[in-house]
């Protein structure tokens, strides 16, 4: 038996699966959670809908019957990126909806999977959605990671300036220098220990005009 496309250190992916056929329904839900995927399945697009608007954290994939009464697969497709762009969408698409299938991948969707599935087909598509998931996901951890260090390189700049704002304005032969060296004296004789100088040093900078 080959292993689950998810192995289980990993964590989860969370899949809507959404389809009005409830035996396919069921038959996937099964197939899906044995492959590691968090399942939550619905019969409706407007129950898809709920859930969609409502998850936290988003879905990291949506796995949607194209034709089905009321709500369609297109519309669930619609919901889905609008909540999360990030989020990939799969559409089932059956004999006679190819126009359908075409319509939903120009409007975003990763792909298509024909019914009759196709066991072995249907399990590579997901190896490389889930492959796609993770790369995403590391991308958007090095976004937050890169904008992190930008921040602290704007306050660093920012300290960077004031001191040498306050180097400018405290010359060597000012007596607020000559304060800070004796203070520095104090410290390394040990008479003021690091507390009792940072107080001090950070009173004598803040009487400066």
């Amino acid at each position: 038996m080959p292993p689950p496309i998810i192995a289980p250190h990993l964590p989860p992916q969370r899949l809507l699966l959404v389809d009005d056929d409830l035996v396919l329904l069921e038959t996937l839900q099964e197939l899906l959670s044995a492959e590691g995927f968090e399942v939550t399945a619905v019969s409706s697009g407007e129950e898809a809908d709920e859930l969609i608007r409502e998850a936290q954290p988003p879905f990291d994939l949506v796995l949607t019957d194209l034709v089905m009464p009321g709500r369609t697969g297109m519309d669930v497709l619609n919901a889905a990126l609008a909540h999360n762009p990030s989020c990939t969408v799969l559409v089932l698409s059956g004999y006679g909806t190819v126009r359908e299938a075409t319509e939903a991948m120009d409007r975003g969707a990763y792909g298509m999977v024909n019914k009759p599935l196709q066991l072995e087909a249907f399990r590579q598509t997901l190896r490389r959605i889930v492959e796609r998931t993770h790369l995403m996901r590391e991308r958007d951890q090095l976004r937050i990671r890169v904008a992190e260090l930008e921040e602290r390189i704007g306050r660093l700049e920012a300290i960077q300036g004031r001191m040498e704002m306050l180097a400018q304005r405290m010359g060597p032969n000012t007596p607020e220098a000559g304060h800070l060296q004796v203070l520095k004296a104090l410290r390394a004789r040990g008479i003021l220990d690091e507390a009792h100088f940072e107080s001090a040093r950070k009173a004598l900078l803040a009487g400066l005009p």
